[in-house]
């Protein structure tokens, strides 16, 4: 009875250590860890990717730890691990929010009170569309597939219940900030270069006919051509975030 319970005890623990890194990247992927996606569903997701996969983990504990503080380690270990993939996984939507913002600002539409979506604050209503749009293709295109093969796939460069260095681990991040950062700035390009003319434009149009009231006139003519050229590109837009968040989630 002694070596049926300690086999039990060791299969219910190593599911554990699994279930701590899926519930950990399910509660932060796009998708997944949305506000508006209630705790219960995030859990009944977790707990079935969980048992799941358990069977096909490898380097999974072969005994129990020998006391609490070890245990607390392992799962600890396992909890950074989908962090980690959750929250790199989330900052390429946050790219889509940087584009969206400065496009805003571009074309005079940024509002510090403008509703806030999927989670990022301060968001712009430019910024919202290009979010939801992009978490509406992430499930047309089964990228939510590719966020659970990632975690299986995890396993291989994040061996189970072991802590990485703390150093590679906030440097790994770091970096994939600044790549994703420069994502949202490369995709507001187009933004840069109509704000830039068209503030030329005005300046030189102020110039000329000082006692213009060039806000009340030049507003509605950004705002319009801003429109148009974020018609243009909005696809382009969530399509490059997307297909970077692909390339990142498959190793690429």
């Amino acid at each position: 009875m002694d070596t049926l319970a300690d086999l039990l005890s060791l299969e219910v623990y190593r599911a554990f250590l699994v279930f701590a890194r899926v519930a950990a990247a399910v509660s932060l992927l796009p998708g997944f860890g949305e506000l508006a996606v209630p705790p219960r569903v995030r859990l009944c997701i977790a707990i079935p990717v969980a048992l799941a996969l358990t069977p096909t983990v490898p380097g999974l504990p072969d005994r129990l730890p020998p006391d609490a503080a070890v245990m607390l380690e392992q799962i600890f270990a396992e909890t950074v691990a989908g962090a980690f993939l959750g929250l790199g996984a989330k900052l390429f939507l946050a790219s889509l929010q940087v584009a969206g913002n400065i496009a805003a600002q571009a074309m005079g539409l940024a509002n510090p009170f403008g509703t806030d979506a999927a989670g990022f604050e301060s968001g712009s209503i430019l910024s919202g569309t290009l979010v939801i749009a992009g978490l509406a293709l992430l499930f047309a295109l089964d990228l939510h597939y590719l966020m659970i093969d990632a975690l299986v796939r995890s396993y291989g460069s994040w061996p189970a219940a072991t802590l990485p260095d703390p150093g590679m681990v906030a440097g790994r991040y770091a970096q994939l900030v600044g790549v994703t950062f420069r994502l949202g700035v490369q995709m507001a390009a187009p933004f840069l270069v109509f704000g830039m003319i068209a503030n030329m434009a005005l300046a030189l149009v102020n110039r000329v006919m000082p006692s213009m009231p060039v806000y009340f006139v030049a507003t509605p003519a950004m705002v319009g051509g801003g429109m148009l050229v974020f018609l243009v590109t909005a696809g382009a837009m969530v399509t490059a975030a997307l297909a970077a968040m692909a390339g990142w989630l498959g190793g690429r």
